[in-house]
């Protein structure tokens, strides 16, 4: 088993919805797209382009085989030519080159909704919500905002469903020619464009339970993706900690409860800590967590 990495970098062609946790009226968005996200926006696009006619449980066998083979980093705005990940510099947040405020203040914009009563074609009462977005130009180049992440491929591929016989690398980055990223996308929000050709494939150092990281800096320490609260002891780390409500839609009707949503919490470290420890060696995971790198 060895893996190959795949830098994609894509133009938006709509703003982008990031689903992070709610503050009052107002639906805020990641300034990020995380792995899980990611996960699956290609799951959805390469189910729908090698599977014309799929039904519930060729997405879950999808979904299953891209969390093994096709793992990811996060995907970052550009700013630059640098990638806007979050970062601490004297003492402050930045994303990329930008302190957040002028991240935020370049980049962050926002739409108001509201819910509609049918019976009356007037707005429920309290339904009125401003939703965060990321824009689809940059306002200071008059340019379309780019993302950027790296695809992680795992050569030969581990358990191939048998709905996807025969499948190369090439018709994977051939599905990934378009991309919908994040939440509402049924109103047409996250539409994403590949610009020009993936980058690769370039070898990357790995261990039977991931590849290692390309934005892992031993010496900078600073974390590029989520890892478990469990990973390591809290003194080994300088940053944040989240709670994120992890859901997943569960085809098999053997379960207790039968297809349908399943659910936890789940603790994490956030991008932009600092690892303490020397010596910690990461790996991407599936969902493109990180990982211990011994397991």
């Amino acid at each position: 088993m060895g893996w190959q990495t795949y830098t994609l970098t894509y133009r938006a062609r709509s703003p982008v919805l990031l689903g992070d946790h709610p503050y009052g009226f107002i639906q805020r968005t990641r300034l990020y797209a995380p792995g899980w996200t990611l996960w699956g926006a290609i799951t959805a696009r390469l189910t729908r382009a090698l599977l014309p006619r799929a039904a519930g449980p060729d997405y879950e066998a999808v979904g299953t085989f891209v969390a093994e083979n096709l793992r990811t980093s996060y995907a970052f705005l550009l700013v630059d030519e640098q990638r806007a990940a979050p970062r601490y510099a004297a003492g402050r947040l930045h994303y990329g080159p930008l302190p957040a405020a002028d991240f935020e203040a370049r980049f962050l914009a926002s739409l108001g909704q509201t819910a509609v009563a049918p019976a009356t074609l007037s707005a429920h009462t309290g339904a009125l919500h401003e939703t965060e977005v990321l824009t689809s130009h940059d306002p200071v180049t008059g340019e379309a905002v780019r993302w950027q992440f790296a695809l992680y491929a795992q050569q030969p591929w581990r358990d191939l469903p048998a709905s996807l016989d025969g499948l190369t690398t090439g018709d994977v980055l051939f599905a990934l020619s378009e991309l919908s990223l994040g939440a509402d996308r049924g109103y047409g929000l996250g539409r994403m464009t590949l610009e020009g050709a993936a980058d690769g494939p370039h070898p990357v150092e790995g261990e039977e339970t991931g590849p290692c990281p390309l934005e892992w800096d031993p010496q900078g320490r600073t974390l590029a993706a989520h890892v478990p609260l469990d990973a390591f002891p809290g003194d080994w780390v300088r940053g944040r900690a989240e709670s994120i409500p992890w859901r997943w839609w569960q085809n098999d009707p053997g379960g207790a409860w039968g297809p349908g949503q399943r659910s936890q919490v789940r603790l994490f470290y956030v991008p932009g800590s600092i690892v303490e420890a020397q010596g910690w060696q990461p790996v991407v995971g599936p969902y493109g967590i990180w990982e211990v790198a011994d397991g």
